[in-house]
């Protein structure tokens, strides 16, 4: 499974069949990691108070001598940027995608195969990314997420 931030090519039918609805303990799962973010941002969740945050938080993690798992934060800011480009793009929404001992929560948009996995995202920057680098990929994600549903759009037509 290719754990990248832009979504699958329409055509990529290896994904579409292991996409399901989150279960119950994932909604609990991302309503807790949004909650936090929420509290964090004293309740103004848009991507560049989200985004000034990761700055903070990143920053303050690199620097850090001993730096702590860094797991929780990369949840947290996930679940983040998948809600800001949901908002963005709503045919997105959360979903499970996988097999049962190798499951990623992702965004999908029913009908498509386009899968994005803005958890894995965050990750895969994380220690690396740069000043303004949130707010930036929050635009880079929608923007590809919107262009390849317009190209799904049309494949279907």
């Amino acid at each position: 499974m290719e754990l990248l931030p832009s979504p699958h090519e329409p055509r990529d039918d290896t994904l579409q069949h292991h996409v399901q609805p989150l279960n119950a303990a994932e909604h609990v799962w991302v309503a807790q990691h949004r909650s936090l973010v929420a509290e964090l941002c004293d309740g103004d969740v848009d991507e560049w108070t989200v985004g000034h945050l990761f700055d903070r938080v990143h920053a303050t993690w690199v620097a850090s001598d001993e730096r702590p798992d860094p797991a929780p934060l990369v949840h947290a800011f996930g679940v983040a940027l998948g809600d800001l480009v949901v908002r963005e793009v709503p045919t997105l929404s959360w979903a499970s995608c996988g097999e049962a001992d190798d499951v990623h929560l992702a965004l999908s948009a029913p009908g498509t195969s386009v899968v994005l996995f803005p958890i894995e995202s965050v990750d895969a920057h994380w220690g690396e990314a740069g000043d303004r680098w949130f707010t930036l990929h929050v635009r880079a994600v929608v923007a590809e997420a919107s262009r390849r549903l317009t190209r799904a759009a049309g494949a279907g037509s």
